[in-house]
């Protein structure tokens, strides 16, 4: 049965469930085309230290391990931070076939995620127990003291514009829902003013019908 992607995971298996249904894969699944996927299932990198994760934040406040690009890891929101002060628990989503290092609990200094023979998978690297940032039926619950500080409001900037890829009116954009489906245009769109857009869901590669141009609006 498919999960519902409107409520907050609210256990670890939920959240598994959450992520592969987000990006359209399946455990186990050949993962060539990993780094293609997490460039474009829009969870955006992860938070800096003590910054404590809330019902505010994208995503659930779900997370993934990005510099330059997706590293092979996402994160899940805690309640404890670790050592360092992050509010995470690591859960990588890269494995091989045979399972090596989903089975060693070395896990985090012996993987490399540019090995070939990649699958999707989902196991614990580092970190505590998943918290869920809001109930199952929606609402938000507040962080665990006061909100945040200018400092960390800047750190959650300046991560969200690490990855910002410069684009400027004219541009020609594609959108892709949570699903992993593109959002296109049925027919390629109306001819005439006033006339409904219908929104279809489409797979592959984006094409005309699946373009938005961007204008400057008032």
């Amino acid at each position: 049965m498919p999960f519902d992607m409107s409520r907050c995971p609210q256990t670890e298996e939920e959240a598994k469930q959450w992520f592969f249904q987000g990006i359209g894969k399946v455990i186990g699944q050949p993962a060539n085309d990993w780094e293609t996927v997490m460039n474009s299932c829009g969870l955006p990198p992860g938070y800096g230290p003590n910054v404590r994760p809330d019902a505010s934040m994208p995503y659930f406040a779900f997370t993934q391990q990005y510099s330059g690009g997706p590293k092979g890891r996402m994160f899940l929101p805690t309640a404890i931070p670790d050592e360092l002060g992050y509010y995470t628990r690591c859960m990588q989503y890269l494995d091989d076939a045979a399972q090596t290092y989903s089975k060693t609990r070395n896990a985090k200094e012996n993987f490399n995620a540019k090995s070939g023979g990649l699958v999707w998978a989902f196991y614990w690297v580092a970190g505590n127990e998943y918290a869920p940032v809001q109930g199952a039926q929606g609402g938000t619950q507040p962080p665990a003291t006061g909100g945040l500080t200018e400092a960390q409001v800047q750190a959650m900037i300046d991560a969200s514009l690490a990855q910002f890829t410069g684009v400027k009116l004219g541009d020609k954009i594609a959108l892709r829902t949570n699903s992993g489906l593109l959002a296109g245009i049925k027919g390629g769109g109306p001819t005439s003013p006033d006339a409904p857009i219908n929104w279809i869901g489409k797979t592959g590669d984006p094409h005309a019908w699946e373009s938005l141009t961007i204008e400057k609006g008032e």
